[in-house]
């Protein structure tokens, strides 16, 4: 019998608690280990999208799970352009909003899905465009896909495709590759 492990883990501010007792299942937070570039092993925290013999797409920004949206059920953060003369009224984190020049006119900044349509934020969703070749994509899976656009890929018997609910700020199977269950530490139960 597998001994129970409660894993209280700190990751950027919130508190997690996990359980290796809990089979993860499509949708649910995992914690994991990853080797990730310049930061070296870590302890990451991201949904499963993807079981084995799922096919995982994105499609203009939205996540499809066997041919199906599922983005709908999840409460996710997406990149919207905004007003800098409307950006000063909005929480955010800055370190996570950025500018593309010569448009210094706008900000792109991660926003609650939820937030935007019930505030009715005057916001333009970013979506990359298809065909637009993400680097750190291409080096895992020599395909020239991007954050937004992304597979169709079926997952193998003994991985997981795990995505972050922040979308354009997440370090997960589109920039380090599908996640072994054997390198799963337990599945969220609390946050």
């Amino acid at each position: 019998m597998k001994p129970l492990i409660l894993w209280p883990i700190q990751f950027e501010g919130e508190s997690f608690f996990t359980t290796n007792l809990k089979t993860p299942k499509r949708f649910d937070l995992i914690a994991y280990r990853a080797i990730i570039p310049d930061r070296g092993i870590t302890t990451l925290v991201h949904r499963v999208c993807g079981v084995p013999g799922d096919v995982a797409e994105m499609k203009a920004g939205t996540l499809y799970v066997n041919g199906k949206d599922v983005d709908a059920d999840l409460s996710l953060k997406q990149i919207y352009k905004v007003s800098t003369k409307y950006a000063g009224a909005l929480e955010y984190k800055e370190a996570e909003a950025f500018i593309i020049p010569p448009y210094t006119d706008t900000v792109y900044i991660p926003l609650e899905d939820d937030k935007v349509k019930k505030d009715q934020l005057p916001c333009q969703r970013y979506v990359l465009p298809a065909g637009l070749r993400d680097d750190g994509i291409f080096r895992i899976y020599q395909k020239n896909w991007n954050r937004d656009n992304f597979g169709p890929l079926r997952v193998p018997s003994d991985k997981f495709f795990v995505l972050g609910d922040n979308r354009g700020h997440a370090m997960d199977s589109r920039y380090i590759g599908l996640i072994a269950q054997d390198k799963v530490m337990g599945t969220v139960l609390w946050k």
